[in-house]
């Protein structure tokens, strides 16, 4: 029975933690023992929360200096910590060597008695198709592999062996390649359920503790082939920065570390951003022009970031003039216009909407829908792709009259008259809003409230005997509100496909 806790464990190692250096600076080479890095290990873990005790962690280990570094350290915690290992080994078969690797990972995983599993990774087929470098279409399907595997395994975290030479690495490539705030953050200590362990090991305390160890490896000869700009990088920009200021990589951490906290500041502004203007449209995501140019460059690069994401799945051959131009056509006063994008896809801009989608593919108008319903269920509107959910509730009068959630609308259950019809608008629809003696045409109530014009189509009303309960998401009809005497109302939730 597991009884070891993190708040013991953290408690017994307190008192370790380093005297003679920063915790963001990693270990000093001259002071380096198997015990140090251990326990700095650890501490890091902790103070990080990358995993507690009873962890079941897939660890990629290619066989590589950091890799196996990594698995011996997990190893030697797995004890106190309670950890259940497994590896994975990826054979990418690009060279030679690579069975050499496998042999080397394979027979040490059986030495630290963990789990080992391989995948072979058709590589070169994946980069053909894909258009990608060799050493993206690598990258992509090891990381495709690592997600399967732990699904497969039940891992709920993936440990990969990046070190602080390589965030310091990232740093300059990123600089290099004209990355934003994003890009020059590095790598984060964890994203979802991959983690790195070793982000603030520095790669010469690795190769002292491979050594006291005892523990071999294989270098990968690709690592010094000087065609990739991680090569040039290592091997001849950071030896002459070193002759500027010798503590250059602890000063490129520690920059990565102060712009992540930025970063994760802005990032959570735009998810709530996002969740207001992103919307589908077909194979394309809209975004209203106008709410974009009045975004700052900050939170507008972001957005737009985030909705390629959203359609390309990455970010990786996207650059930071995409994103610039992309935000100088929104802010422009010409009506329309569009650029090229990377894999096949453009962005396109009238007067009310900025289109990212694939290029020469114009949104097809949307089609007519309509549903009746004649009880309170949940209805999937196949032409968009939302939902629409219908609940009887007791009203309670401490209740509010109006949920804080425009997704969702309370409407007296008396006043209901069944079927209900959904549809999107027509001409001469109207709605009798609250607070409005009168009616008003639909489509001046979405001009009113600055509803882009492609995204009118999309939005559900609600009939009961032709009158309008609810434009979903905007606004209910005046004859159905609830009372403070009604006592039973009908609740109903829109679920767009993504949120407006």
């Amino acid at each position: 029975m597991l009884t070891i806790s993190r708040k013991r464990i953290y408690k017994n190692h307190k008192e370790d933690l380093w005297k003679n250096f920063s915790g963001d600076e990693g270990p000093h080479t001259e002071q380096l023992t198997k015990r140090n890095l251990i326990r700095y290990s650890e501490n890091f873990i902790l103070e990080s929360g990358l995993f507690g005790p009873g962890a079941r962690i897939l660890v990629g280990v290619s066989g590589g200096p950091d890799s196996m570094a990594l698995l011996s350290i997990l190893a030697e915690m797995r004890p106190r910590w309670g950890l259940d290992l497994l590896v994975l080994h990826c054979h990418h078969g690009l060279r030679k060597e690579a069975d050499e690797e496998e042999a080397l990972v394979r027979s040490w995983a059986k030495k630290w008695n963990c789990p080992f599993f391989r995948r072979k990774l058709p590589v070169r087929a994946f980069q053909k198709q894909s258009g990608r470098s060799l050493q993206e279409a690598a990258r992509e399907l090891r990381y495709q592999a690592f997600s399967q595997v732990a699904k497969q395994k039940k891992a709920g975290l993936v440990a990969l062996a990046h070190t602080a030479d390589d965030q310091a690495e990232e740093f300059l490539i990123g600089l290099i390649r004209g990355a934003g705030l994003g890009g020059l953050a590095g790598m984060p200590v964890k994203r979802g359920q991959f983690i790195r362990p070793l982000l603030r090991v520095y790669r010469s305390d690795v190769y002292n503790y491979l050594e006291m160890e005892k523990i071999p490896f294989r270098e990968d000869p690709s690592n010094r082939d000087f065609r990739y700009l991680r090569s040039r990088v290592r091997y001849h920009l950071l030896p002459e920065l070193k002759k500027y200021s010798p503590n250059i990589l602890a000063q490129l951490n520690q920059t990565t570390q102060l712009l992540q906290k930025d970063e994760e500041y802005l990032q959570r502004n735009t998810e709530q951003i996002a969740a207001e203007l992103i919307s589908p449209s077909g194979d394309s995501l809209c975004i209203p022009r106008h709410s974009l140019a009045a975004l700052p460059q900050a939170l507008g690069s972001r957005l737009i970031q985030k909705a390629l994401a959203l359609g390309l799945g990455h970010l990786r051959q996207v650059r930071a003039v995409h994103i610039l131009s992309i935000l100088e056509g929104a802010r422009k006063s010409g009506k329309q216009g569009q650029i090229p994008l990377p894999q096949g896809w453009a962005a396109r801009w009238d007067n009310t909407m900025i289109q990212l989608g694939p290029a020469g593919q114009e949104t097809p108008p949307l089609k007519p829908f309509s549903y009746i319903i004649s009880k309170a269920q949940e209805v999937y509107i196949q032409e968009t792709g939302d939902r629409i959910s219908f609940r009887r509730k007791k009203y309670s009068p401490k209740s509010p009259l109006l949920p804080k959630n425009r997704q969702v609308a309370r409407v007296d259950l008396k006043k209901i008259s069944w079927p209900l019809l959904i549809r999107n608008t027509q001409p001469g629809d109207r709605i009798r809003p609250l607070g409005l003696e009168g009616s008003k045409k639909v489509s001046r109530f979405f001009m009113d409230r600055k509803l882009p014009r492609a995204l009118r189509p999309r939005i559900p009303l609600i009939f009961s005997e032709g009158e309008i309960v609810w434009v979903a998401g905007m606004e209910i009809g005046r004859a159905f509100k609830v009372e403070p005497q009604s006592r039973w109302i009908l609740e109903i939730e829109y679920h767009p496909t993504l949120p407006r």
